[in-house]
């Protein structure tokens, strides 16, 4: 049987309407085209970065029982991680350390289980872009295990814009798709992290997967392959996945938002094209 969460966030209407213009002005603002040939070069290739990628069972292992041999600030984060480092090193040598039980801080909902949601649905979504997250407990504190991605620097790091060119428009479409199916209202610079052309990771969803329904980036071009898949999720194989995690009002809410991107999707082929808005 399935916990019950405790209620989502609810805030006033004032409060949430200037939250969500200043959250979307400055969403906007990370979009601003930058040439690749304006950015360092390239860190770590796509392989490498990804490096769960066929071994996800023996990482999810790793970071739930390799012993930690210290705990540090990482100094970034509104929510505070720490970063966790482990013996053995191998096959990974730390993780992004998240205890936050679920409940309201400062007017935002967060819990350490969306950030193991957010993995479990970016595999079932074959996105690629979630690393490993698992639940643990260190010490007296349960909240969850993230791997470290190393040799990657975030979108801040880099001068805080998200490189333009044809190189990028998929995994941003990716990106923006994700997180108005999962209700991300906290993509920033720091947690999209870049590497050779085309290669974004995703990190830090502990705000996300509220029971909100609306929709937090403007439907205009999707990936068609990811869409694709996004029309496959049902209330059945989103239980199987995310029941662990999240109680049936966040699931239910997950479809609604798809079925909200389906019909964003509709108008925008009626007005520009199939061709225009589904981007293979």
């Amino acid at each position: 049987m399935m916990r019950k969460m405790p209620p989502r966030r609810r805030h006033g209407a004032a409060t949430s309407t200037i939250a969500s213009l200043a959250t979307f002005v400055a969403f906007c603002a990370l979009f601003t085209a930058v040439p690749s040939a304006q950015l360092p070069a390239p860190i770590i290739d796509a392989s490498a970065a990804r490096q769960w990628l066929g071994q996800e069972q023996r990482i999810e292992e790793h970071l739930k029982s390799a012993d930690i041999m210290r705990i540090e600030d990482i100094g970034t984060g509104v929510t505070r991680p720490r970063r966790a480092f482990l013996s053995p090193n191998a096959p990974v040598e730390s993780l992004v350390w998240k205890a936050l039980p679920p409940g309201r801080r400062q007017g935002y909902w967060e819990s350490y289980k969306s950030e193991i949601a957010a993995y479990e649905l970016d595999r079932l979504l074959n996105m690629r872009m979630v690393p490993p997250a698992v639940e643990r407990k260190i010490g007296d504190e349960t909240g969850a295990a993230v791997m470290w991605v190393s040799g990657m620097k975030s979108v801040k790091e880099l001068g805080g814009k998200v490189p333009g060119g044809a190189d990028w428009g998929k995994p941003i479409r990716q990106m923006q798709m994700f997180d108005n199916l999962i209700r991300n209202i906290d993509r920033n610079a720091g947690n999209i992290l870049i590497g050779q052309p085309g290669d974004i990771i995703l990190i830090d969803h502990s705000r996300a997967f509220t029971s909100d329904k609306k929709l937090q980036n403007k439907v205009e071009r999707v990936d068609a392959d990811l869409w694709e898949r996004m029309q496959t999720l049902t209330r059945e194989n989103l239980t199987r996945a995310l029941g662990p995690w999240l109680d049936e009002q966040a699931i239910t809410a997950i479809i609604t938002r798809r079925d909200a991107i389906a019909v964003e999707v509709e108008k925008q082929i009626a007005k520009r094209g199939r061709a225009l808005v589904l981007l293979p």
